[in-house]
């Protein structure tokens, strides 16, 4: 659980720097959208022939962004399994509820992204990576106590008093 969590940090950070990348691309594919450059002679400007407006880099990030969720959730779920604490039983349940109303708004993103584009959304995205972070923090706190804990209980009686 400890190789877990410690991986859950790193790719809380990760994520931060995704969703800034994501954010910037829509930014820049709408603002680029704003002018016509098949023809450099035309100052076409707000009539233009590329009518996307970032919806292939909001699927994209929806894309890369659903599989951080998986993995927060298969943490949060290893987390309710495996480490035994009540501090870290209601981290993973509170961060299992927060993570399934990403997935489900992730989902919605990526169903229609013209609707919702990822600089959209990015802001609430980036609110949950730090959550998720600071829950993988205290995750990893937990888990080191709970396997200290165990390795104390399970020492047969004659460590325990010359160790005292």
């Amino acid at each position: 659980m400890k190789a877990l969590y410690i991986v859950g940090i790193v790719l809380s950070f990760i994520f931060l720097f995704v969703i800034g990348f994501f954010i910037a691309e829509v930014e820049s594919a709408r603002y680029m959208s704003y002018y016509d450059y098949s023809d450099p002679y035309s100052y076409n400007y707000g009539y233009s022939s590329y009518t996307n407006y970032g919806e292939d880099e909001t699927l994209l990030g929806g894309i890369v962004s659903f599989f951080f969720f998986s993995f927060f959730i298969l943490a949060g779920i290893l987390g309710l399994i495996k480490t035994k604490t009540k501090t870290n039983k209601v981290l993973s349940i509170i961060g299992l509820s927060l993570s399934g109303i990403f997935f489900f708004w992730n989902i919605l993103v990526m169903v229609d992204p013209g609707a919702l584009s990822y600089d959209e959304v990015g802001g609430g995205y980036i609110f949950y990576s730090l959550v998720m972070l600071a829950f993988m923090i205290v995750g990893l706190v937990q888990a080191v106590r709970y396997a200290k804990r165990l390795s104390v209980s399970t020492a047969p009686v004659t460590e325990d008093i010359l160790d005292s």
